[in-house]
């Protein structure tokens, strides 16, 4: 058996120090401290996002990319996972303190952390933790317990399992008998809003945390909030927490908002309809790919927050971006059009769809089909709902934002591929060759044109501390606590 055993989470060690220290009212007091400056318990942080999630079950995850964003931040907050991903991406323990397999990664056994109880007082054991992940992996795995560990046996090779169970749906949840749901993680769920009613929920410290106790004593969660209504909120002093679109980030820095942000974890593409006929030469899919110009996009529409990509993964996860470069070539892209192929588009023009609740993604179709109009490709642009099928079938091109889940080149790819747009042998993502192989696969074919990558953005009230959000987007706010106004300065309405 290969064994992983990895050290204690150096920040989860902090947290419990430093709240243990103020608890006995014994914080060191260096000579050129503020009291600003050192962590308080206390406080109720009031946090707003656009995404409304309907449930905090993980057998419910969502399956849309900026659904399943907003269900892993607000399940964080009360479920904990085997393993994590650190500041740096490399894997920590959670509730496993170590992990080992079989030599061809199809059997894993993960031995649990001692000690752990939920927030209703049910201490974890490995039958419930191995209850609650066969109803998340589902059928073609064989979950089982032993008396201090879960054994997983898969059908097949796994061999980044545990960065697997790292993301996404794969929280550890114990249900009681009123059938709620209780975690382990730094909060308790106070209030969950009823489906027809403002989407409003409420989380109170869990003090009894086996990481240690958050800093705040309770989060107001509003969702399904618009952008505009989020930066009233922040302006006003209303709200703590609030998204920030990437277009919006520098008239916030104006307004006087501190902003805070991620590396790129987000990605606009056009993806390709291969059953419609205007589109199946690949040609023409190149000629659409050298009319863009992705440098006005991330410097006009996004405001300079944005980066072109001529690749599917941004750089600071691959390490190898420059060998796709974000290229604009109206000459070459006009000698790729035959000419039966501009009178073809000039009656019948292309047809994109964008969602139409994302005013960003309006913006950049808007000028991908202005950008097309100068080499004689005529595109009609239509908003659709994100969720709705009714309409996909007619669309010759999609613009879509991906995003992705996690620092691990393998999964972060894995995230941004499609049903279907690769073939099979390509998916083999096991090393950075296979890695590669793939998405140069996908970039060659020009099945999927590549346009920005952005980041995830929150502004932040003058009144929070430490935000150390990974570097991949979500948050982290067990780790943030409330300190005076002044210290900081206020928001500028």
């Amino acid at each position: 058996m290969k064994r992983t055993l990895c050290p204690f989470h150096a920040r989860t060690n902090l947290r419990r120090a430093l709240v243990a220290l103020i608890a006995l009212g014994a914080m060191a007091t260096a000579a050129d401290a503020t009291p600003s400056a050192r962590p308080q318990i206390g406080g109720t942080l009031r946090v707003e996002m656009s995404e409304r999630i309907a449930s905090i079950d993980p057998r419910q995850w969502p399956s849309a990319p900026a659904q399943s964003a907003a269900a892993d931040r607000v399940e964080s907050l009360i479920f904990d996972r085997l393993v994590k991903f650190d500041e740096h991406g490399s894997l920590q323990p959670a509730l496993a303190r170590s992990w080992q397999h079989d030599e061809p990664s199809k059997r894993w056994e993960f031995r649990l952390r001692e000690g752990v109880k939920f927030s209703d007082g049910t201490l974890l054991t490995a039958p419930i933790a191995a209850l609650a992940l066969q109803q998340l992996l589902g059928a073609s795995f064989d979950v089982s317990a032993t008396p201090d560990s879960v054994v997983i046996q898969a059908e097949h090779s796994i061999p980044d399992f545990p960065v697997q169970l790292a993301t996404g749906r794969y929280f550890i949840f114990n249900r009681g008998e009123d059938n709620s749901l209780t975690g382990t993680g730094p909060f308790r769920v106070a209030e969950w809003p009823a489906a027809e009613g403002p989407g409003r929920a409420s989380f109170v410290a869990n003090i009894g945390c086996w990481a240690g106790r958050p800093f705040v004593d309770k989060i107001e969660l509003a969702m399904g909030v618009d952008f505009q209504r989020q930066a009233n909120a922040i302006s006003f002093g209303q709200a703590d927490v609030v998204e920030l679109p990437a277009s919006q980030v520098r008239r916030a820095a104006q307004r006087g908002v501190r902003a805070a942000s991620s590396d790129p974890v987000q990605l606009f593409a056009l993806v390709f309809d291969g059953s419609r006929p205007a589109v199946q030469d690949a040609h023409v899919r190149q000629a659409i790919s050298l009319a863009i110009n992705r440098a006005s996009i991330a410097d006009v529409i996004l405001q300079k927050q944005g980066i072109p990509a001529g690749g599917l993964l941004p750089n600071w996860i691959s390490g190898y971006a420059h060998l796709f470069p974000a290229m604009s070539d109206l000459p070459r892209a006009r000698d790729l059009l035959p000419a039966s192929a501009r009178e073809q588009f000039r009656s019948m023009p292309l047809v994109l769809f964008y969602d139409s609740g994302d005013a960003e993604a309006r913006a950049i179709a808007e000028r991908v089909s202005v950008n097309l109009r100068e080499v004689g490709v005529m595109v009609q642009a239509s908003g659709q709902i994100a969720d709705s099928k009714a309409k996909l079938s007619v669309a010759d091109l999609r613009l879509v934002r991906l995003r992705m889940a996690a620092p691990d080149p393998a999964t972060a790819l894995s995230d941004l591929l499609l049903p279907g747009s690769l073939d099979e042998a390509e998916t083999n993502l096991e090393t950075p060759e296979q890695i590669y192989a793939a998405e140069r696969a996908l970039i060659d074919s020009f099945r999927v044109i590549p346009l920005v990558h952005v980041s995830e953005n929150y502004g932040l009230s003058p009144q929070v501390r430490d935000w150390m959000a990974p570097r991949w987007g979500g948050w982290k706010l067990e780790d943030v606590w409330l300190g005076p106004p002044s210290a900081a300065g206020g928001n500028s309405p």
